[in-house]
């Protein structure tokens, strides 16, 4: 009779467990459809508000520099108010801004409008990843973190679908006032059926906080922790965010494929990525989260020449499902849980949101800038993208090397 009460309790935590999975999954997932919408469009934008690509594409840099102070801050709340209540702010802060951006009558405002959007988009991150990775048992985090990840390829496939359905008859304006709505179906049902995390509850009972944790990130060992983590999401974003900002552009003006293709095109590098992301966050609770993170990398290396070879059709299909497999996918498949790993429960949060985004801040706008920028001079935007991601991949390698192993390790 002593093993009955134990029964409902576990199949309670695995309830929690499920529905925390699933929906800030779905909320990166969201979050990520309107992030990448903007990349379908940047050449609707260059039309209607004149302006050139380094311009245009400045637009995803203002996003990535504001969600460096949204993890900051979203993770300083996160911290000290709560996982669940700093998640579901966050969330309806970035709808109300993703709302917005339809609305947006000339550049300047969208420009605005665009980094407001990015506070949300950070703080839903820092609350939201640390909250799932402690709520998951350690030898599955791996595989939560891919799961979780590859809400970000979802989000990309989902609006490749809405520029595909409703680009055509509605314009670009109401792409973003239809990707609202199931954001804030997710944040609403975050609210009322996940619970708070029962890892910060214990933290917060046994130490409760009067400051937000901000020189923690900087004491009792977190030092090398904090700017290896900056690093290696800073190298990263790196390698993934050429692709996420310029393929669709590739395609559209140096290969002059159709809207169709186009959009099929970005839904093969996104299958690939949600694969890769489940299958390298499988893998990294076997061979661990470093020699995943070095065998991505290694493959992204191998494919980083598809961008010179989008006119074939077999040979633009293939090596942009390879590609997407390994960089949109497995380079990022450990990297929630690797971080997450290497913070302790009270500073976890503002430990994850700050580095996270520091790495989207850096490495995610400006290396999408510096692509734009060299691309004249290295013969074209292909050969940039080429460049950009074989050296940042080579980085990869060398980062996963320096840090320890966390496989298994239980949260501190």
């Amino acid at each position: 009779m002593s093993t009955t009460p134990e029964v409902p309790v576990r199949s309670s935590q695995k309830s929690h467990q499920t529905r925390a999975l699933i929906s800030i999954a779905l909320a990166w997932a969201f979050d990520a459809m309107d992030f990448s919408i903007l990349t379908f469009v940047l050449t609707d934008i260059m039309k209607d508000y004149g302006v050139p690509l380094t311009l245009a594409a400045g637009l995803s840099s203002a996003t990535t520099f504001a969600r460096l102070g949204g993890g900051f801050l979203g993770g300083l709340l996160g911290d000290y108010w709560g996982r669940k209540a700093s998640l579901v702010a966050s969330i309806l802060w970035f709808t109300v801004f993703e709302c917005l951006t339809g609305f947006s009558i000339g550049f300047t405002l969208l420009f605005l409008v665009r980094i407001l959007y990015g506070i949300g988009m950070g703080a839903m991150y820092a609350s939201g990843t640390p909250m799932l990775m402690e709520m998951m048992p350690a030898k599955w985090r791996g595989l939560a973190s891919g799961l979780m990840q590859s809400g970000f390829s979802f989000g990309y496939i989902f609006a490749a679908l809405i520029y595909r359905a409703w680009y055509g008859n509605l314009g670009w304006h109401a792409m973003f006032y239809i990707a609202c709505i199931p954001a804030l179906i997710v944040a609403l049902y975050i609210w009322a059926r996940v619970p708070e995390s029962v890892r910060w509850k214990q933290e917060r009972a046994a130490a409760p906080r009067k400051s937000v944790p901000i020189r923690d990130l900087f004491k009792d060992g977190n030092t090398w922790n904090t700017i290896h983590a900056a690093l290696i999401s800073l190298i990263a974003f790196g390698v993934t965010y050429p692709i996420n900002t310029f393929y669709a552009t590739l395609l559209k003006t140096n290969g002059h494929f159709s809207v169709a293709v186009v959009a099929d095109t970005i839904i093969i590098l996104n299958i690939a990525g949600i694969v890769g992301n489940i299958l390298g966050g499988y893998l990294s609770d076997f061979i661990g989260r470093k020699l995943m993170l070095v065998l991505s990398a290694i493959g992204t290396l191998a494919c980083s020449f598809v961008f010179q070879s989008i006119s074939t059709n077999w040979e633009r299909d293939v090596f942009t499902f390879l590609i997407g497999l390994f960089s949109i996918g497995g380079v990022w498949a450990a990297i929630p849980t690797y971080i997450a790993e290497h913070f302790k429960t009270g500073v976890r949060s503002t430990g994850q949101g700050t580095t996270y985004h520091f790495g989207a801040a850096v490495g995610g706008a400006i290396v999408p800038l510096i692509v734009s920028s060299i691309a004249p001079s290295v013969g074209g935007l292909a050969h940039a993208m080429t460049y950009s991601v074989a050296i940042t991949s080579v980085l990869v390698i060398v980062l996963a090397l320096l840090w320890r192993e966390s496989k298994g390790a239980p949260l501190a």
